[in-house]
């Protein structure tokens, strides 16, 4: 089912994400052992040796289950006890019970909050379901500090501790995808705000309807690809001049639906590439996008592992990849001619007159008429104008008033203000701009 921005539930800011799992008084009181509960003491905690552990662990706090009968013991750590696990029992009706601790990890956050993780055997209850989570700190084989993660239940509750299990999974990616940020590989995680919406994207408006059907046909049409053996995944390829819109394509898709917005940072290796890859198909339906991807190549991205991870999604299911260039001659035919990578291009042109006076009238509002506003949407398309110099000139008109202490700019101001971008966009254009980049090497 399609997920819409205001169908989206529980929307958090990374600041909301942290407030709820902080280290409280309250969680940590209920991370207090239970003495003399359960706990029998009659051998010592071993120090080291996974396999005695599990057996001391068994022996001393079996007791606190119900049902013993054909107990089972699973290593895994999928499920730790720290803040997101304590939410997730919270909202879902589970009860945790500490029977012996270890101790707890804890760590301030950049928001002020102290994140954690506790070490110990742990009572996890729900209707119907029991089992003994252990998190024990050891000496490993070669006597390095380890972790030890297991899972103590019985054959009655096994299938009933799988679910549980598989709905915190599915609770933790909802989470996540729901949490307003960007998740950067290799870089700090972006938050965002969901306040882009296509009928304020100015684009040609056949491009838009494309677009937006493409991607609506590809949320809602998960079922026909698996039915059909058809990985589902979709590649679009964004193209033109800078400033007409692309990155606001990207805005937008990541507003008006429920994905999980991954990305990478410029000059990221193989790895951090193969990374991004992996994390936004555990997200699925994610949105993976490269911004500057001609850019990106000149600065040195591996293009052979670059195509070899696009080539990969082929096995993979939910994810929608986008990739943004100015310039698509930097990109060479095995990007660009092959549609299991990018299945649609768009070229996003630059403004028409139409529709350069539609933004204009958009900011300008009663500060110029309908004919000066036609006059100057003329000039720009004459002038290859792009919406960002479009916007400038809105900017710099009011900067210009307000340098002479004018609440609003006159026409003369308006009128230099559009003289000066055009010499601008001139010069930038015929290669004429000054050459700063000795000054940076």
């Amino acid at each position: 089912m399609m997920i819409k921005k205001n169908e989206s539930k529980n929307c958090l800011t990374p600041d909301a994400l942290e407030k709820q799992e902080h280290l409280s008084v309250q969680k940590l009181a209920k991370l207090s052992p239970l003495t003399g509960k359960y706990l029998v003491h009659q051998s010592p905690r071993p120090a080291s040796n996974f396999v005695d552990l599990m057996n001391w662990t068994s022996k001393e706090f079996s007791g606190a289950l119900k049902d013993t009968t054909l107990l089972n013991k699973f290593v895994h750590n999928r499920i730790i006890i720290d803040g997101q696990f304590l939410q997730f029992c919270e909202e879902s009706g589970i009860t945790v019970e500490c029977l012996y601790k270890d101790s707890i990890i804890s760590w301030k956050t950049d928001h002020d909050c102290e994140k954690f993780f506790a070490q110990g055997v742990f009572l996890i209850k729900a209707r119907g379901l029991e089992f003994l989570h252990a998190a024990l700190f050891h000496k490993g084989n070669q006597n390095e500090d380890e972790i030890s993660f297991f899972i103590l239940v019985s054959e009655k509750n096994y299938d009933a501790y799988i679910k549980i299990r598989n709905s915190f999974d599915e609770w933790v990616q909802e989470r996540d995808r729901s949490n307003l940020h960007i998740r950067v590989i290799d870089g700090e995680d972006l938050p965002y705000t969901k306040d882009n919406t296509w009928e304020e994207l100015f684009l040609p408006e056949d491009i838009k309807k494309d677009m937006k059907e493409l991607v609506e046909n590809f949320l809602n049409s998960k079922d026909f690809y698996l039915k059909n053996k058809i990985p589902w995944k979709r590649g679009f390829l964004l193209y033109g001049k800078p400033g007409n819109g692309k990155t606001s394509i990207i805005r937008t898709i990541i507003s008006e639906y429920n994905f999980k917005p991954v990305t990478i940072v410029p000059g990221a290796n193989v790895d951090s590439m193969r990374e991004a890859f992996s994390y936004a198909e555990e997200q699925s339906p994610s949105l993976l996008y490269f911004e500057d991807l001609d850019s990106l190549i000149e600065a040195g991205l591996d293009v052979s592992s670059f195509l070899n991870l696009l080539d990969g999604i082929s096995t993979k299911n939910g994810l929608l990849v986008i990739a943004t260039a100015n310039d698509v001659r930097k990109l060479k035919t095995n990007i660009t001619k092959r549609p299991s990578r990018f299945d649609r291009k768009f070229e996003i042109p630059l403004p028409n007159a139409e529709m350069a006076y539609i933004y204009l009238k958009r900011w300008f509002e009663t500060l110029l008429t309908p004919k000066k506003c036609r006059e100057l949407a003329k000039q720009a398309e004459k002038h290859e104008f792009s919406y960002a110099y479009l916007k400038e000139l809105y900017i710099s008109s009011m900067f210009e008033a307000l340098s002479h202490n004018k609440k609003a700019p006159s026409l003369k101001d308006i009128d230099n203000t559009f003289a000066r971008l055009v010499k601008e966009n001139s010069a930038l254009n015929s290669g004429s701009a000054i050459n700063t980049d000795k000054y940076f090497k």
